[in-house]
């Protein structure tokens, strides 16, 4: 039996057809399909189309990554770093000249633009003020006279400023000198005020809280009260603006005589529990006081003492009670009653005070005794204030004379009830004589 194979016809390949002429491939199924079968060259009209874009593809193709692989694999390592760094350097040189570009750029324009200004500026100016050589003249002889005068005006303004600058600094100094005065630091005055309930206790306590406040600070204001606090007392009490503290005496009372001694009595024991250092001042509710007695007796280091102005026996006229002083040194007493001579100091209770340390520190001041310092009850009453002396003091050498060495009254002990009427003022000694100085 005869077979007969059939040739397969060549399979033509896409864009292989140019101007006519086919291009052979070879059959896959024929032996000679290994040999690859070039296409002849075409001679047609796209022939320069073709070979430029031959030409593109061969540059493009250069710097594609896988040409330049192509490439490594033909070339040693060494040209290929080499043509990386070259690359690298154009690029930067690139670089380096656009932004130089662009700062010379700028800067030329900036120059240009300040250049335009002061030339527009220039031009305006000129325009605006010489329009002729008359015009020049008469500008230059009035700016010139313009000068002078605001030459003056700010000679003279700069001179009232500098006197002004001169009068503000020595106010400030002189204003910082006072402020000093008061920045020193002063003695607590420690002001022990025994009150009850009576008629007048309001307006006493009002009147007091209104001197005190006059007072420079510090001082503090201890005032004792009977059994309890009343309402009355701690309302006016925080309404003084003066630092105060309330005490309450809770001692059963026999003789209403007795009250005030131990309303004080508290108020030391007070004292000598907190350590108060400062000065005690006995100062009644129901006396009248000038707030510069307050701010002498920051002046006293151990023991001080001044004359007192009060009613006599009668009510009919003041007399004087208290130190006779050589200077500040206390040398006599001046004595009203017949009866009170056997006294070793004749001195009221608002006309002296004291170290608060003597109550709670016998060792600095070299007491003899340690026992607590009170005012007695015990003794007759004229005696209760010069026992509560002796235990302060051991005689006249241990106390200072204030008050203007003891020729002023800064005290007044009056009795409202009484029909005497009287206004207080300074009274300034002529003597120190120990007699009674009464009044007409």
């Amino acid at each position: 039996m005869t077979s007969i194979r059939r040739t397969l016809p060549p399979v033509p390949r896409a864009g292989s057809v140019a101007n006519g002429d086919d291009c052979s491939v070879a059959s896959p199924l024929s032996k000679s399909s290994s040999s690859p079968q070039n296409c002849p060259p075409s001679t047609g009209l796209l022939s320069p189309s073709v070979n430029s874009l031959d030409s593109l593809a061969f540059i493009l193709g250069i710097f594609s990554p896988r040409s330049l692989r192509v490439h490594d694999r033909s070339k040693p390592k060494g040209h290929v770093w080499r043509k990386v760094l070259s690359h690298f350097l154009i690029c930067f040189m690139i670089g380096v000249t656009i932004g130089l570009t662009s700062l010379a750029s700028m800067s030329l324009s900036m120059n240009l633009m300040s250049e335009h200004q002061a030339f527009s500026f220039e031009v305006v100016s000129a325009v605006g003020k010489f329009h002729s050589h008359e015009n020049v003249m008469k500008n230059v002889t009035a700016s010139a006279n313009m000068a002078m005068e605001i030459n003056a005006t700010l000679d003279s303004t700069m001179k009232e400023q500098k006197l002004k600058d001169e009068v503000s600094y020595n106010i400030s100094i002189s204003q910082l000198l006072n402020k000093e005065q008061y920045l020193e630091p002063q003695k607590l005055l420690i002001i022990v005020t025994p009150t009850f309930n009576q008629p007048f206790q309001v307006y006493y306590l009002s009147r007091l809280a209104h001197t005190l406040k006059l007072v420079p600070p510090p001082l503090l204001w201890i005032v004792v009260e009977m059994s309890s606090q009343s309402e009355e007392t701690a309302d006016i009490l925080r309404r003084s603006g003066v630092m105060y503290r309330h005490l309450v005496c809770k001692t059963n009372l026999t003789n209403t005589s007795d009250r005030a001694i131990l309303q004080r009595n508290v108020a030391l024991a007070h004292i000598e529990t907190h350590h108060l250092d400062g000065i005690v001042y006995f100062a009644d509710d129901d006396n009248i006081y000038l707030a510069e007695l307050f701010q002498q007796m920051r002046e006293i280091s151990r023991f001080g003492t001044w004359i007192v102005g009060k009613l006599s026996v009668d009510k009919s006229s003041i007399v004087l009670q208290g130190p006779i002083c050589n200077g500040n040194r206390v040398i006599g007493w001046h004595i009203n009653e017949s009866n009170s001579r056997s006294q070793r100091f004749h001195a009221e209770m608002p006309g002296f005070a004291f170290n608060s340390t003597i109550l709670w520190d016998p060792k600095k001041w070299h007491r003899p005794t340690l026992e607590p310092i009170r005012q007695l009850d015990t003794v007759k009453e004229e005696f209760r204030v010069s026992t509560l002396i002796e235990q302060l003091v051991e005689d006249e050498n241990q106390m200072e004379g204030l008050m203007n060495n003891c020729s002023t009254v800064m005290v007044w002990h009056i009795d409202l009830g009484s029909s005497v009427s009287f206004y207080p003022q300074r009274w300034i000694m002529k003597n120190n004589l120990d007699v009674i100085l009464p009044i007409a």
